[in-house]
């Protein structure tokens, strides 16, 4: 066990019921992205990335199967590769999961975004899962996520975090309130598997346009998109990057601030950060001569863990 770890769980023990042990990370600013390479990005649209627990898959978005730029029509697709030293490989067709409709925004275990039919109206949420978290080519039909969590609107980027009481939250964005201005959304799981009604989370949002949310695994860094100032008002459908941190899980989340080491972005689409917290992917237009959006990483480095107490407050 980490000894810091060790250390502020002796603590809270030894100050009684009413001490919360509380371990974060802190980090260093992020690098400056890295373009992933013609391996992964096509000259197509190449959009909502999603990383594995372990590192070594890569799912994301691309209407590169149509051959036109313009084209509404996307599939899922995976990069793999052998360690996290080494470089990422073709991506393959999630053949198992694709249609004729839209599907985009992945996150594992795989819930992803489509218009297709049997769903709520709009573009809903779906989850596929696979009996080997190994293969990537493992996935089962998708179910809707029900009328309860999506709605008639567009219902985009979904990401999900398991707290240390076990409980799992989605979040998402949707305009199902603004039309085309979006806000964040969270969901909570019941015991028997099934997602609540989303309700906002205020403290995130603004009146703009805020999507593209995760949420690092201890669940005290959330990052996402947004069009809010000082974003570039020519730039529609296009964001930067944000970013709220919280003392507790059972804490609101404090002001987002503005990423200065990442903006402008130009960015779009669902993120997703590594198991680690050390690695950002997203897609985003650094290369303004470029033809098109392509995948990108950005890298920062642990820089200490630190462990603290506060009191619990009563209910």
């Amino acid at each position: 066990m980490n000894r810091l770890i060790l250390v502020s769980i002796t603590l809270a023990i030894a100050l009684g019921f009413g001490a919360i042990a509380v371990v974060a990370a802190e980090f260093s600013d992020w690098s400056a992205p890295v373009n992933l390479g013609p391996v992964v990005n096509s000259p197509y649209l190449d959009s909502c990335v999603a990383i594995s627990k372990n590192g070594l898959s890569l799912f994301f978005s691309s209407n590169r199967q149509t051959e036109n730029k313009l084209s509404p029509d996307r599939d899922l697709y995976v990069s793999e590769r052998e360690s996290k030293e080494a470089p990422w490989g073709t991506p393959q067709p999630l053949s198992m999961l694709n249609t004729p409709a839209w599907e985009s925004c992945p996150a594992l275990r795989l819930y992803f975004t489509s218009p297709r039919a049997g769903g709520c109206g709009g573009q809903d949420i779906w989850v596929s899962r696979r009996h080997d978290r190994r293969d990537d080519f493992g996935w089962q039909p998708p179910v809707n996520l029900g009328c309860d969590l999506n709605s008639a609107r567009r219902d985009l980027t979904p990401t999900l975090f398991e707290d240390d009481g076990g409980r799992v939250l989605m979040y998402f964005s949707s305009d199902r309130v603004d039309g085309n201005v979006f806000h964040i959304y969270q969901s909570e799981m019941s015991e028997d598997g099934v997602f609540g009604p989303a309700t906002l989370v205020p403290e995130l949002n603004s009146p703009y346009s805020d999507l593209g949310v995760i949420v690092r695994r201890d669940g005290l860094e959330i990052i996402f998109l947004s069009n809010r100032p000082p974003a570039d008002s020519w730039t529609v459908g296009l964001f930067d990057f944000w970013r709220a941190t919280r003392e507790s899980t059972s804490d609101p989340w404090s002001e987002p601030e503005y990423v200065e080491s990442l903006n402008p972005a130009l960015a779009q689409g669902r993120i997703a950060l590594s198991f680690d917290g050390r690695e950002l992917y997203f897609t985003a237009f650094y290369d303004y001569e470029q033809a098109w959006a392509d995948l990108y990483v950005a890298r920062r480095d642990k820089l200490r863990v630190t462990a603290r107490t506060r009191t619990k407050t009563s209910p």
